[in-house]
């Protein structure tokens, strides 16, 4: 059975996302490995005509950095004793900051939530934790959403 050292767990804050946190909560535990709560935030750009595009306010920005640490001081918090966690916040393409977040702090494992989309919704929302799955180069567990 392989070890766990460091176990990845992205969130949005979502139901699907803390469903996915309780089984690397749990995880985490048993393995005495570290936790690491990610929160990606999508680099905001917007149009602009004839140029190209151009980066949103920079105080918008700011501001979405500042309540996601928030978040996920609080979501850390909330987790309690037993299990060590670091809180990592990075800016852009989700599965692409998730494998880059694993890759960089050499996770052993990544749990992830999946909402389960299929047809029209999942051709054009995409799905990050199936790029994710694609793509890492550790183990990924992907946890459905609740019911």
């Amino acid at each position: 059975m392989p070890q766990f050292r460091r176990i990845v767990c992205p969130t949005d804050f979502s139901p699907t996302a803390d469903a996915a946190l309780a089984y690397a909560v749990d995880l985490a535990r048993t393995a005495n490995a570290e936790l690491v709560l990610l929160h990606v935030l999508p680099t905001m750009i917007y149009p602009l005509r004839g140029l190209g595009m151009a980066e949103a306010l920079p105080h918008l920005q700011a501001e979405l950095h500042t309540r996601g640490k928030e978040r996920l001081a609080e979501a850390a918090k909330a987790l309690g004793t037993g299990v060590a966690v670091r809180t990592e916040l990075r800016d852009g393409e989700a599965y692409e900051q998730v494998l880059g977040c694993a890759q960089d702090l050499g996770a052993d494992l990544i749990v992830i939530g999946t909402h389960g989309h299929t047809g029209l919704k999942h051709a054009l929302l995409g799905s990050t934790a199936e790029r994710v799955v694609r793509l890492s180069e550790c183990p990924v567990l992907t946890v459905r959403k609740p019911s």
